[in-house]
């Protein structure tokens, strides 16, 4: 397991490195979304984050790995756990929840069952990774109701957690953007008819072994807002075995940080093009 506790330890260590540490913003439930930087703030930047779905977090830990190897001088952005609240409720269930009301809403939710695993969405119910203003509810699994999964939310940018990661690409204008997802060993890239450096997208590709496939259908999301936004390039990384347990993704972290070692050294050079 893989938690808050273990990410502000290594917050600590990569501090310690260098790196600079800083909050973003807050979560629904209040908490700070720590930021990881590292390299120069001179010419183009990367910025990736991680855990923006609940059930995803093993992406946390890979990216905290990528963040404390990474030595080069372009500027490296990282969100390493975006959907704190949403991370906890699946690692914890209902006790990483105080108020009694919010408690009774998520069960109810959840069809009653009190095996958060699975969840996806925030402590609001919303899906953050739908909840960007790109084609915002056009989406083929898209639903329109507080759900573990695909809920839109009220209106684009309803949720503090996307507002954070908003403000901080406004802020940074990145010039490659990282989604660290979980499962399948693939990489989206584009959105609709836009495509940004095709090349830059297939020397990672080929770095992580990851078939590059286009992301026809894609709706809400934050590499959809991106690319829709600045036509640059941005890539959402499905990392970890299809058939694998999300809880048992973290088993097999040492050779998904394997594949994808170099990808900030790619990156990182792509931006600063």
């Amino acid at each position: 397991m893989y938690g808050l506790n273990e990410l502000q330890k290594d917050l600590e260590i990569l501090s310690a490195q260098g790196a600079e540490i800083f909050d973003i913003g807050y979560t629904l439930l209040g908490r700070p979304i720590p930021c990881i930087f590292k390299g120069s703030k001179n010419g183009g930047q990367t910025l990736l984050h991680a855990s923006i779905h609940a059930r995803e977090w093993v992406t946390t830990p890979l990216v905290v790995e990528m963040m404390k190897n990474y030595s080069g001088d372009g500027g490296v952005w990282c969100v390493p756990m975006v959907n704190i609240d949403g991370v906890l409720l699946v690692q914890n269930g209902l006790d990483s929840v105080q108020e009694q009301s919010l408690k009774n809403f998520l069960l109810k939710v959840n069809g009653g069952n009190s095996d958060f695993s699975l969840w996806k969405a925030n402590a609001r119910a919303v899906d953050l990774n739908v909840n960007f203003n790109a084609l915002w509810g056009e989406g083929s699994q898209n639903v329109t109701y507080p759900s573990p999964a695909n809920y839109i939310g009220q209106y684009p940018f309803s949720e503090y957690e996307n507002i954070a990661l908003r403000s901080l690409t406004e802020r940074v204008q990145p010039s490659v953007t990282l989604s660290y997802h979980a499962k399948g060993n693939v990489i989206y890239r584009g959105f609709g008819c836009i495509d940004g450096d095709t090349e830059c997208a297939r020397r990672i590709s080929q770095s992580t072994g990851y078939p590059l496939l286009s992301s026809y259908g894609s709706a809400g999301g934050y590499k959809d807002w991106y690319v829709a936004t600045t036509q640059k390039l941005g890539l959402t990384v499905e990392v970890g075995d299809e058939n694998v347990e999300y809880s048992k993704l973290v088993d097999y972290l040492p050779q998904i940080y394997q594949r994808n070692a170099d990808v900030l050294n790619i990156a990182t050079e792509c931006a600063q093009k």
